[in-house]
């Protein structure tokens, strides 16, 4: 997976996508839902019927965005400390990609994870 910001601005750096999109087998012709929720994508790769199969996979923002494990106010200190630029790293709202700066929207998706990693206190 790689981004840039307009057509005539350059790639990024590719990203691997890990097994479940990106597999030693041929997986091609990718497109996502229209809610962006959704990778679908054709495989050859073990498990399907035969052929080119149709596999999905979610479309999860990654929102440890320092990195420690866990979903919390230091992310958001993420967020906060890159507020109205361009910041690949926190724009992931709306999803699934972002619109080019970090602003409510992204701080919107954080919202939606934060504190769900942490254990139930009895």
């Amino acid at each position: 997976m790689t981004r840039r910001a307009t057509i005539s601005d350059p790639w990024q750096a590719p990203l691997n996508l890990g097994p479940v999109v990106n597999s030693p087998s041929s997986d091609q012709d990718v497109h996502v839902s229209a809610d962006g929720s959704i990778l679908f994508f054709n495989s050859d790769r073990p498990g399907g019927y035969g052929g080119l199969d149709l596999w999905k996979a979610p479309i999860i923002p990654i929102v440890d965005l320092n990195s420690d494990g866990i979903v919390d106010a230091s992310d958001m200190c993420v967020v906060l400390d890159h507020w109205g630029e361009d910041y690949p790293l926190c724009d992931v709202g709306p999803m699934p990609w972002g619109d080019g700066f970090v602003d409510v929207e992204d701080l919107k998706v954080l919202a939606e994870h934060l504190f769900e990693e942490a254990p139930l206190v009895e």
